[in-house]
């Protein structure tokens, strides 16, 4: 049996990163970008008006209120001619600002009658016009190979014409339940079955994570467990929910064995999530997690994300332990390392509150939770003190 930190390393060392995939922009959030992306324009790329309005010299305003308007631009036109003393051009914001013209005036403060314009004020010069090149530099780097892909980063690649960028690939995964007793959600409840929880939970958790896998149940038997499995080692990533422990039907090790993978632990010091199952077959990541839903979803946060991360290329691969205050007693009596739910509320500092449960099936303490409190191995946490938590809020 091995602790909780030593499984975690151990998953991240045996996760190695995929080839990189060229990816749509629209794509690309939450991936590592493996490449400098330059600017080949700038933007905007020439001298664009801001506002809704008129384009104007801001000299003649000094000497006059009122202008003649000789046309109108909008967005995407080119304005035949250049301004002269005493003339306007309506405009649209976005649209190109007119040779002559230096300032534009907000509509608000006009008024238009017979193709003679009133304004109320002067300006100066450079008001309400975005200049060329003022936002990008032709040639400016507009992200940084390893950078994480963030949803604002996406205009910005837009902008310069990029419709898609050299990233980190997302591995492909697949979701097997085992259990003779599951069904899917939806299907009619035979007598002493109980509906899939684990397949959605871990489903919506990878779609999180930009992964789409469809959950799969395998009746525990050996033959049909083994066809399956032997089918999902084609991916990158294979979670196995469920059959790891020592019961007579717990199945999955032995067919692992069966199939080649070769384990790298199977317990793991903690609670919840002791019966931990981690191999490797090639370069496929296999994992055993124990059927019980808060043991599904502490493993996903503790160990699979890390390792589709990884896969993946980013750096910031390992799970995010924060600290926090604790709101109460965190006394979970046991000599494993505890992660206990809990509910994590964000004010000058994070303070933690333990979630009542009846242990790791307790599906509506998971649901009522936002977090895991860390206590070491036999040990407590007193009121007010300290810990470590993970958190999905």
């Amino acid at each position: 049996m091995i602790s909780f930190e030593e499984a975690i390393e151990t998953v991240l060392k045996n996760a190695k990163p995929l080839p990189p995939a060229r990816t749509r922009i629209e794509d690309a959030v939450g991936r590592v970008l493996l490449e400098d992306v330059r600017s080949g324009m700038e933007m905007p790329p020439f001298n664009k008006s801001a506002v809704d309005g008129y384009a104007v010299r801001a000299a003649d305003l000094a000497d006059s209120r009122e202008l003649r308007s000789i046309g109108l631009i909008q967005a995407g036109d080119t304005f035949k001619g250049k301004l002269r003393p005493g003339e306007c051009v309506k405009i649209m914001t976005g649209a190109p600002v007119p040779p002559g013209a230096d300032a534009v005036v907000m509509v608000e403060y006009t008024s238009e009658r017979n193709e003679l314009v009133k304004f109320e004020e002067g300006i100066k010069k450079g008001v309400n016009i975005a200049l060329r090149g003022e936002d990008i530099k032709k040639g400016q780097k507009i992200l940084a190979r390893g950078a994480v892909i963030s949803i604002s980063h996406i205009a910005a690649l837009a902008a310069v014409g990029r419709s898609h960028v050299k990233t980190g690939a997302l591995p492909k995964v697949s979701l097997l339940n085992t259990g003779g007793e599951i069904v899917p959600p939806g299907a009619k409840l035979g007598k002493n079955r109980i509906y899939n929880s684990n397949g959605p939970m871990l489903a919506a958790m990878l779609k999180t994570d930009g992964i789409t896998a469809a959950p799969v149940i395998v009746r525990d038997d050996a033959r049909k467990m083994k066809a399956a499995i032997a089918g999902a080692l084609r991916s990158d990533i294979v979670l196995i929910s469920g059959g790891v422990s020592m019961g007579d039907y717990d199945l999955v090790p032995g067919v692992l064995k069966s199939l080649g993978v070769k384990c790298l632990f199977h317990k793991v010091r903690v609670r919840p999530g002791k019966p931990m199952f981690f191999g490797v077959k090639g370069r496929t990541l296999v994992f055993g997690i124990p059927g019980n839903p808060v043991a599904n979803f502490m493993a996903y946060l503790a160990y699979i994300r890390p390792a589709i991360r990884k896969l993946a290329g980013r750096p910031d691969c390992a799970p995010e332990f924060l600290t926090g205050s604790c709101a109460g007693n965190f006394e979970p009596k046991t000599p494993r390392r505890a992660l206990v739910l809990s509910k994590v509320r964000a004010d000058t500092e994070y303070s933690l509150a333990e979630v009542s449960n009846n242990g790791s099936a307790d599906i509506l303490a998971l649901a009522a939770a936002d977090g895991f409190t860390m206590v070491k191995e036999g040990g407590a946490i007193k009121k007010s003190g300290k810990a470590r938590f993970i958190t999905w809020q």
